[in-house]
């Protein structure tokens, strides 16, 4: 960690800087344009001078806007532009206002938006939300996460405007869902033993499709469960003539049942059992897709590898990506 004197240093080396592109690429102009309206609120024009009032994530850019300084902060409670180009990030309101006329740099970006001044910042933002309850699901907390090993294991998916509702709505046959980096969303049938619990500061991105809501962090999980206890899903013991035998690896360059396949938005283990009649071998997979076989190449996988759920029935297992529950004709 740098220490306090080389911080200061730092600082006094970005003021000079800011202090020499003014008198080249920041003109001292009249105040023509206006602050940026956005999603965040806008709270006003404040003395930036000495301590900085956002003192995180300098980002200095000759294409800046107040929409490109909100982006560069997303996963802050607030955000402000100064000297026409810079951005500047904080989780603290600023706290020294100043009269609105002194905030006067037009934006390198666009210069009909007001980008702060010399030691004078427009400021943007709002505290963090409080997660509240979603629905029929209960907030649960802020958990770790990593993507080789996620903590909620069932379906997932990503969305650039992603919100909690949609989030929920997707999970609906799961008991939990959960929601990372502003716009990922993962369901699951249970929270891995791995999950560990995290201060609620620890999730402080908002979500990309709702400014008012938190969608985790980077390797941070918003994690919700069902008040409605749904069933524990299970592995059908035996069906239309088949029983089964494993959770298997699959892959999409070389299919282990290389028969017929059926893909069913009302998939379930007695649909696919009775669409693989006359074959040996059927399996499923990303929850609605079915594969019939007279030969099964390929080796089993650990079952817990075979993690979501029918989209015809919450309570059968069919597969995952690139994972098969595999049922074999009863001898």
């Amino acid at each position: 960690m740098a220490s306090s004197r080389s911080m200061t240093c730092l600082r006094a080396a970005v003021s000079l800087i800011a202090l020499a592109a003014t008198s080249q690429a920041v003109p001292q102009a009249k105040r023509d344009g206006a602050p940026a309206t956005l999603e965040a609120p806008y709270l006003g024009c404040f003395v930036d001078q000495g301590a900085r009032a956002l003192p995180d994530n300098l980002l200095g850019a000759d294409d800046m806007t107040a929409q490109k300084c909100a982006e560069h902060c997303s996963n802050y409670s607030y955000f402000g532009v100064e000297y026409g180009r810079e951005c500047w990030c904080g989780n603290s309101p600023p706290e020294s206002p100043a009269p609105e006329s002194e905030c006067s740099f037009p934006c390198a970006g666009d210069n009909t938006q007001i980008c702060g001044a010399g030691n004078r910042i427009n400021v943007w933002g709002s505290p963090l939300p409080s997660p509240e309850n979603v629905g029929d699901y209960e907030y649960m907390g802020c958990f770790t996460d990593k993507g080789d090993a996620r903590v909620l294991r069932g379906t997932a998916f990503f969305d650039s405007a992603m919100t909690l509702d949609k989030c929920a709505s997707f999970c609906s046959l799961y008991s939990f869902f959960g929601v990372e980096y502003g716009s990922q969303c993962f369901c699951g049938t249970v929270l891995a033993d791995s999950a560990e619990q995290r201060p609620q500061g620890e999730c402080s991105m908002r979500c990309s499709g709702d400014y008012n809501s938190v969608c985790g962090d980077a390797d941070r999980l918003n994690v919700f469960v069902s008040t409605d206890c749904k069933q524990d899903p299970a592995n059908v013991p035996t069906v239309a003539g088949f029983t089964y035998k494993s959770c298997w690896v699959d892959n999409v360059a070389g299919r282990v049942l290389t028969g017929q396949e059926l893909r069913a938005d009302d998939m379930t283990v007695e649909k696919c059992a009775n669409f693989c009649q006359g074959f040996k071998y059927f399996g499923l997979e990303y929850s609605r897709e079915c594969y019939c076989g007279n030969e099964l190449g390929g080796v089993a996988a650990a079952e817990d590898q075979c993690s979501q759920v029918c989209v015809g029935d919450a309570t059968q297992w069919c597969g995952a990506p690139d994972r098969l529950n595999i049922y074999e004709v009863a001898v």
